[in-house]
């Protein structure tokens, strides 16, 4: 075996042989028809190597041994596929889109998530979100919706101005309802009821009743 690697060693091409992941812990190593060697993972090998995973494995002129590409994986530990990159990575196509396209699930974890579009849409049947605060700011908002619920502790609404027109029923149900308007309070309607199971009580400088 070392006449062999001997051998190896005298020429500078790289000699190509085929391997099985033996251990994958720290320091990968793969089994050969030369014997057990560390390996390395070639950047070019995007998937990550497994125990158990049929490999194609280089040797270079120093005896090193890289890991190609996986051949065949061993499916019997169940293990996930991953493509595991080492500092930043940027993936840029040219002239074309990108798809991603999953059966089940797709899955974005991250520290920090940023995305930039021109314009953009989404369509979900069902949606959930979930955060601690929420910050969000645009020149205009339109939103169409069959029916909406919202459920606060607390909301406070700083605005300009604000319209609302309801065509048939509107009904408000408070604990205590107080008004503090700067100027003047108009309220106009066909019919006005006050209903009162207490105390009434109208208090202004002048009262025009007619």
């Amino acid at each position: 075996m070392q006449q062999r690697l001997l051998r190896i060693k005298e020429y500078s091409q790289p000699y190509l042989e085929y391997g099985m992941v033996v251990e994958e812990d720290n320091l990968l190593r793969v089994e050969t028809s030369l014997g057990s060697y560390p390996a390395l993972k070639a950047a070019s090998c995007l998937v990550s190597p497994r125990q158990g995973d049929s490999v194609l494995t280089v040797f270079d002129a120093e005896g090193n041994c890289f890991i190609l590409s996986v051949l065949i994986q061993n499916q019997a530990l169940g293990h996930v596929n991953e493509i595991i990159l080492e500092g930043d990575a940027s993936l840029h196509i040219r002239r074309g889109g990108l798809t991603i396209s999953a059966d089940d699930e797709v899955s974005v974890v991250s520290d920090k998530l940023s995305l930039a579009a021109r314009t953009g849409n989404a369509s979900f049947e069902e949606c959930s979100f979930l955060g601690k605060s929420l910050f969000s700011q645009f020149e205009s908002i339109k939103t169409v919706a069959g029916k909406v619920e919202n459920i606060f502790q607390q909301l406070t609404e700083k605005l300009i101005d604000a319209f609302r027109f309801v065509k048939d029923h509107e009904e408000v149900q408070t604990g205590s309802t107080r008004y503090l308007v700067d100027t003047n309070l108009t309220m106009h309607s066909k019919n006005a009821m006050h209903i009162a199971e207490e105390i009434v009580t109208i208090n202004a400088g002048q009262v025009h009743l007619g």
